[in-house]
């Protein structure tokens, strides 16, 4: 993967790495950490649905995942009470963190973020252009209906933990709310 640049004039925008740092051998604890507080901050309407995994995007054989590189997780904000995973209006609560969070991408080290539900083919937000972006075809394998939002972190944030609680701190307050 080659990186992209972040685009010139649009304010904040970072250069998206995807998955140029190649494959890790391990879970990462920044991203760990980043998982737990967004569960934490987000009503528990979001569970890890999958996260650190040797593997090739999802569709798309020799092309490194993400996950690989121990920077995604995919929550899903499906509700599951025979699990205890999620809440009854999860994908409402869920949005409502998502937009806090994409308001404070910098800060919590977002790089990218994918939701697989919208129609006809799902949208992406990505650091190097502080924006969604609607897909125009099938680009996400999941799309549309997928009960679940990806997202990638910098490398700088999955490999530091402290960083990633002080981050969801200063950004959620130190009075999570509660389900």
């Amino acid at each position: 993967m080659v990186v992209a640049k972040a685009k010139p004039g649009v304010a904040g925008a970072r250069d998206y790495i995807g998955n140029a740092d190649g494959a890790a051998p391990a879970p990462r604890a920044g991203m760990d950490a980043w998982i737990k507080c967004a569960i934490k901050y987000s009503n528990e309407s979001l569970w890890n649905n999958g996260s650190w995994g040797q593997r090739d995007m999802k569709g798309k054989p020799g092309s490194l995942s993400v996950h690989a590189t121990g920077r995604a997780v995919d929550l899903s904000w499906r509700y599951m009470a025979d699990k205890n995973k999620g809440v009854p209006t999860g994908r409402k609560t869920s949005l409502e963190f998502i937009n806090k969070v994409v308001a404070n991408a910098n800060a919590l080290g977002v790089q990218a973020i994918l939701d697989y539900f919208p129609k006809p083919f799902g949208r992406g937000w990505r650091c190097d252009r502080q924006a969604w972006s609607s897909y125009s075809k099938p680009d996400i394998s999941g799309a549309p209906g997928g009960d679940w939002w990806h997202v990638e972190i910098s490398p700088s944030m999955a490999d530091n933990p402290q960083a990633v609680e002080a981050a969801f701190l200063l950004v959620f307050g130190d009075n999570p709310p509660t389900a």
